[in-house]
């Protein structure tokens, strides 16, 4: 499939497999943006993997699998609440870009330099909410603090919450929406080696049994999957 029509059939929380040169295994990464015939993808440096894809040279080539997994639902008459930590930020910002309805978008990170732009986003009207652990922009502390004093002040049942982070994130996140009984969708972060389910190398416990997370997800409710 040529890239025309990846970014034509890629949809919110979807990810591609790209292979790295000089690297075996591809690499799972969330799609960014898709527009036109362009596919964007956020990553951050940390291994032999990513390392390689950061030194490509615009016009290098590629190979890369995809679009792959499930995606988030997008019809909904509850207003979206995002919440992001770090680079799950990519799969929640591509949300934000086909969502009807803008909402809020909690974003957090370690430090201020961690942020990636949401320009798109911002102008389609949603607003942005900006957490550090150590205060250099936004709220001081966890992202997970300003959603649930949102959701205090809020409630929570006229919302649909859509969250990507790290698991400790997303398991504070289901406690939330299970204490304000709110709808909610989070997807999965996971190491993964084919990206269809064929090694079954990502379980992921939901609804009491095990799922690959890249052929069964990346996407699942937030009531059943066990984080």
């Amino acid at each position: 499939m040529q890239t025309k029509s990846l970014a034509r059939f890629s949809f919110p929380g979807q990810f591609c497999m790209l292979k790295a040169p000089g690297v075996f295994l591809r690499r799972p990464l969330s799609i960014f943006s898709a527009f036109g015939n362009r596919l964007e993808f956020l990553y951050k440096v940390i291994g032999k993997g990513t390392k390689a894809l950061s030194e490509l040279k615009k016009g290098e080539q590629i190979e890369v699998l995809g679009p792959l997994g499930n995606s988030y639902l997008l019809e909904t008459s509850k207003t979206p609440l995002l919440v992001a930590g770090g680079t799950g930020v990519a799969s929640l910002n591509f949300l934000a870009q086909k969502l009807k309805r803008a909402g809020v978008i909690f974003y957090g990170a370690k430090k201020k330099t961690e942020f990636v732009p949401l320009e798109t986003s911002a102008k389609r009207g949603w607003k942005v909410s900006f957490s550090t652990e150590d205060g250099s922009r936004g709220e001081k502390g966890l992202v997970t603090e300003s959603f649930e004093n949102y959701l205090k002040q809020n409630g929570g049942r006229n919302f649909i919450v859509y969250a990507c982070g790290p698991n400790a994130m997303l398991r504070a996140v289901s406690d939330i929406c299970k204490q304000y009984k709110s709808e909610g969708y989070v997807s999965l972060e996971e190491m993964m080696a084919c990206g269809v389910g064929i090694c079954q190398g990502c379980p992921a416990k939901s609804g009491g049994t095990y799922k690959m997370v890249c052929k069964d997800g990346p996407v699942f409710n937030i009531n059943d999957v066990e984080v």
